[in-house]
């Protein structure tokens, strides 16, 4: 038997001073030595990478674009859709990736490319993961659990660092607090209460503040705001008058609708060197001072929901406002959509959405509409004569409204006679997924009749291509998450792909939303033909459609600095 295991012939030494030389030596560096010190580097990339993990958030894309330069011959890229091979693209984060090209007819990616560049995106992916992990247990950590909104410890210290970084800038600072909130409690216990509460930090999150503005509940029923921006103090004064109407605003808790009074305290800071405790404690003591300068502060009041809407029907409060539709090529008004809007004479103004969520439950949505659809009829038909022009009119329709045996669909012609107006009915995207035979007959009935149907909210839904071939929409309104600059590069990359998808299917793109030049020019630039937002014409009441269309006729003027043209005005 061996004594042990065979030992092969160990290899003579050779000097690395004296390279071999001869007539079989090769010429040049010995691929072997070379493919060794690729791998090496190799190594070197994944192991800085992962000793760098988690990658810091603000850095991870321009760090995985270097690594990666590093460890593969190509050019990287970060990008928001794959590329067609032989480049590679490998996906990272949510619906982005990295993009790896050579030039055409290069050598292509070897198996070792490609997993080095799968393990680098990998990497990138768990620190995008962890960053998002890490701002949630931080957020959870410093918001109120009810409200979501920042805890008063820390709202302390995010004031602080406002005020550092303000220079020039005017502040307001906002303590409020909801009036005889104790009764609420009493009444009607703690989880009607609770739901109040949290109605009222969602509105404090979204209210009428300039961009920046932070928001904090500071115990119980009081919260506070530093708003950012300021003009001054009428400026002021208009954010508290207009927070004070949101604040009033029905809040449906189970089947009734609740409206509360609040009383807010405003201190303007106009110097970087105020105190922020002080200001924090003027404007509490400003708020307390105007609690007590109304001592019949009213009670939350309580409505039945569907008294409250027969209250607005009966009385004619069930108004409609118009915002246009316009041709971003021309400035020219296209149409109009007709919004519902609300105003009950004790609980002040009612939002749309409370309005048709009311109107749904209890089953008066076919009213609500006959309503809006009556009065913008009227509207319109004084548009046409005013402009010898007939514009399009656009109303929102509910799903559920669709069905067959349904009196407003089936007088919508004979409410049309004597008139050239176009109407389209607008259905959500997130509902017309679900069209069933029946529904597609009807809608083809009302087509014969010269009624048209458009996609609305396109981008928020299930956003299922399969519907586009579902029926000849006369628009699909993109959604102003696409078209939103706030969106960033992502979200007006995609907006570009849906115009040209809806092009190719001979479909008409309108993007809702456009509220900055920025967002005009980039809609603009993609081909979208239709746009609406507040930078084109906010909505508006009646009569003032009314008053332009007869100074204009169907323009915007205003919109020519904007599209960079000369707009016709009348004579």
């Amino acid at each position: 038997m061996p004594d042990g295991p065979r030992r092969d012939p160990e290899p003579e030494e050779t000097s690395p001073e004296a390279p071999a030389s001869g007539p079989d030596a090769p010429e040049g560096p010995d691929p072997a030595a070379a493919t060794a010190t690729t791998e090496r580097e190799l190594i070197d990339v994944l192991a800085d990478a992962a000793i760098e993990m988690p990658w810091p958030e603000e850095a991870i894309e321009q760090l995985l674009v270097e690594w990666c330069s590093h460890a593969v011959d190509a050019t990287i890229s970060v990008e928001i859709v794959p590329a067609p091979p032989p480049d590679a693209s490998f996906v990272f984060g949510d619906a982005r990736y990295l993009v790896a090209r050579r030039p055409f007819g290069g050598e292509p990616f070897s198996s070792l490319d490609r997993r080095v560049l799968t393990a680098l995106a990998t990497m990138a992916t768990a620190s995008k993961h962890a960053a998002r992990r890490d701002e949630h247990l931080r957020r959870r950590a410093l918001t109120d659990d009810l409200t979501g909104l920042w805890q008063h410890g820390f709202f302390r210290e995010l004031v602080e660092e406002v005020m550092i970084e303000r220079h020039s800038e005017y502040l307001g600072v906002l303590f409020l607090d909801i009036d005889r909130f104790k009764e609420l409690n009493e009444q009607f216990g703690h989880l009607e209460a609770d739901e109040v509460l949290q109605e009222v930090g969602a509105r404090l999150r979204y209210g009428p503040f300039p961009e920046g503005s932070i928001a904090a509940r500071m115990g119980g029923d009081e919260f506070a705001v530093v708003v950012r921006k300021v003009e001054g103090q009428e400026h002021l004064d208009g954010i508290v008058e207009e927070l004070t109407r949101l604040l009033r605003a029905p809040i449906p808790v189970g089947d009734l609708m609740l409206s509360i009074d609040v009383s807010i305290g405003a201190q303007l800071s106009i110097s970087a060197a105020d105190d922020p405790e002080l200001l924090l404690r003027s404007a509490e003591r400003r708020m307390r001072d105007n609690k007590r300068s109304r001592p019949g502060q009213r009670p939350p009041r309580w409505y039945d929901e569907g008294t409250l809407l027969r209250e607005m029907l009966d009385e004619g409060r069930v108004r409609v406002a118009f915002q246009p539709i316009v041709d971003l090529r021309t400035g020219a008004i296209h149409g109009y959509e007709a919004l519902v809007r609300g105003q009950h004479l004790e609980v002040g103004q009612v939002s749309p959405l409370l309005l048709v969520g009311s109107a749904s439950k209890l089953r008066m949505l076919d009213e609500l509409t006959e309503v809006v659809l009556d009065s913008a009829l009227a509207t319109m038909r004084e548009v046409e004569r005013l402009a010898s022009a007939p514009p399009a009119l656009s109303i929102n329709l509910e799903f559920e409204q669709l069905r067959s045996g349904s009196y407003l669909l089936e007088t919508l012609p004979q409410r049309l006679e004597g008139t050239d107006v176009h109407l389209v009915l607008e259905i959500s995207e997130r509902h017309v997924a679900r069209w069933t035979p029946s529904q597609r007959i009807l809608a083809g009935e009302l087509a014969d009749c010269g009624i048209g149907f458009a996609v609305d909210d396109f981008g928020v839904g299930y956003s299922a291509l399969g519907l586009l071939n579902s029926w000849p929409w006369e628009w699909v309104k993109v959604d102003r998450s696409l078209v939103a600059e706030g969106g960033g590069e992502a979200g007006r990359t995609l907006l570009g792909h849906v115009s040209h998808l809806l092009d190719d299917l001979s479909l008409t793109p309108v993007a809702e939303g456009i509220e900055t030049a920025q967002e005009l020019g980039y809609a603009r630039s993609i081909g979208v033909g239709l746009g609406q937002g507040t930078l084109l014409a906010p909505p508006a009441p009646a009569s003032a459609v009314l008053a332009a269309v007869t100074e204009h006729g169907l323009r915007l003027p205003h919109l020519e600095p904007h599209l960079g043209q000369h707009l016709d005005h009348p004579d």
